[in-house]
């Protein structure tokens, strides 16, 4: 019996929200940068002339007086996080672009304790919850045009408020984040135990998806197999990779892929398909590019995008127009999730889109095939018409044949579909889940002597008030019958 058609049995399921994460940087305090003659740990960008400084017991301490120390290069999707107490004073962060800076403090004066948020003519008080003292760990994620704040609670991130700031529009411009830096400020008299920056997992996460050699067999090294998944920060998301130790609860948030079309922006495109082709040793990608009309975006590249923060050239699908018929190798809009792969068998690349129907108006999944990874695709055939609302499909091989996995219906939970040279079947699931069109990837896996298939999906209990801040993340496990 296919193992796709057994029962996929709930192994575990967890909900990821700022927990994870690639560290970019860290401040210090084990030796005294202060007077240090024979280095420049953090260097001064300003300091008062009274400004009294101290690094002891791992500690940085302000006495009076203001100071200024670069902490590290500023980064526009990254988090960063102080925790600090402001005895009678501020402390906080700078971020510096070349023409303009925004500090986000926290200030205790005559007794109240607020955030404060200065950038240019933009200036805000920010009131804080009873349970936010000033020694409570706070964060800042900034997005292009925003920053997003929040603060520690029982290990927790709650999120407090986010600032609009249109001067940080174009943060995500390599030539300008490139020459920017995030300083730590602190005056009058406080205390700083701990300062670091990363590249967190936001408050939720989806969309994943196998990285694959080109005929489909899942990569798996040194007992981890890796995917990518979308990173749904409190609005916005970007593009992540994870390692797993398949079977266990063992996930690593390993690296980030960003994307760049032409124009110097680094952007989070989102629902990667990322294939590493053996023969020409090139990395491929198709990826949706929801910021530029929700079409989708390809390109190939050299590098390992599994590890650190990566940015891979891509170029946008070619525009349809509204005469095109919804089967042409052209750019829709709304198109999303594709995947690819080569079908050694007839020589041929199958790309599969999730496009919206002309006629239907619902999501459907259409298959193309071509002799060359991104180019002169033709159509081959499209999933079920009819009650579709197809999203999140991938490729896999059991037992060297072709399938393709994808999930369905907003109005059903846990409604997901098996396509095959036999038709289509239904997935089943024990204890359900990831539901509302569900997302359908697969690991078949070889664990031992046995060949096992899990299922990553995710549901859409929203992270945030962002319509798309969803899920929650579930494993799902099915066993090869012998």
């Amino acid at each position: 019996m296919n193992p796709l058609y057994t029962e996929f049995k709930r192994k575990f399921s967890i909900s990821m929200y700022k927990n994870m994460g690639i560290p970019l940087g860290e401040m210090n305090f084990f030796k005294d940068f202060v007077n240090d003659t024979r280095g420049d740990l953090y260097p001064l960008f300003e300091k008062s002339e009274d400004c009294c400084e101290q690094v002891c017991e791992n500690r940085y301490h302000v006495s009076c007086g203001a100071a200024e120390r670069v902490f590290c290069q500023l980064f526009p999707f990254a988090t960063y996080e102080v925790k600090a107490e402001a005895v009678n004073g501020e402390v906080g962060f700078v971020f510096r672009l070349p023409e303009m800076a925004a500090f986000i403090t926290l200030v205790n004066e005559k007794g109240e304790t607020y955030l404060s948020y200065r950038c240019a003519e933009h200036t805000k008080k920010i009131e804080i919850p009873s349970e936010f003292t000033e020694r409570s760990p706070w964060l800042v994620t900034l997005r292009p045009s925003c920053f997003d704040i929040y603060y520690r609670q029982n290990g927790g991130a709650n999120h407090l408020i986010t600032v609009e700031e249109p001067l940080f529009a174009d943060s995500n411009c390599y030539k300008i984040f490139k020459d920017s830096n995030v300083s730590l400020f602190a005056s009058g008299e406080v205390c700083v135990m701990s300062v670091t920056s990363c590249l967190d997992n936001g408050v939720s996460i989806a969309d994943f998806r196998a990285v694959k050699y080109e005929d489909g067999t899942v990569i798996h090294e040194n007992g981890k197999i890796y995917f990518t998944g979308s990173i749904r920060t409190h609005a916005g998301n970007y593009q992540a990779i994870f390692s797993w130790v398949p079977g266990t609860m063992q996930l690593e948030m390993t690296g980030a892929l960003f994307f760049d079309h032409g124009d110097g922006y680094w952007r989070g495109y989102i629902a990667s398909s990322l294939v590493y082709d053996r023969r020409a040793k090139k990395w491929y990608v198709w990826t949706s590019s929801f910021e530029h009309a929700h079409i989708l975006a390809y390109g190939q590249f050299d590098g390992e995008p599994r590890f650190g923060i990566n940015v891979a050239d891509v170029t946008l699908m070619e525009r349809a127009s509204k005469d095109d018929a919804d089967t042409e190798f052209l750019g829709f809009f709304q198109d999303e999730d594709p995947d690819l792969v080569y079908d050694e068998e007839n020589g041929r690349w199958l790309l599969a889109i999730c496009r919206v129907g002309k006629e239907t108006k619902k999501y459907i999944y259409c298959f193309f095939e071509s002799d060359n990874p991104f180019r002169n695709f033709r159509y081959i055939g499209r999933g079920v018409v009819d009650g579709a609302l197809e999203t999140g499909g991938s490729f896999l091989r059991v037992n060297g044949e072709l399938h393709f996995a994808c999930g369905n219906s907003f109005t059903k939970r846990s409604d997901y579909r098996i396509y095959s040279k036999d038709g289509m079947k239904e997935a089943k699931f024990r204890y359900p889940d990831g539901g509302f069109r569900g997302w359908g990837c697969v690991f078949p896996v070889s664990l031992g002597s046995r060949k096992r298939y899990f299922w990553l999906t995710f549901d859409r209990h929203n992270g945030s008030g962002y319509n798309w801040s969803y899920g929650n993340f579930y494993c799902f496990e099915a066993e090869e019958v012998l």
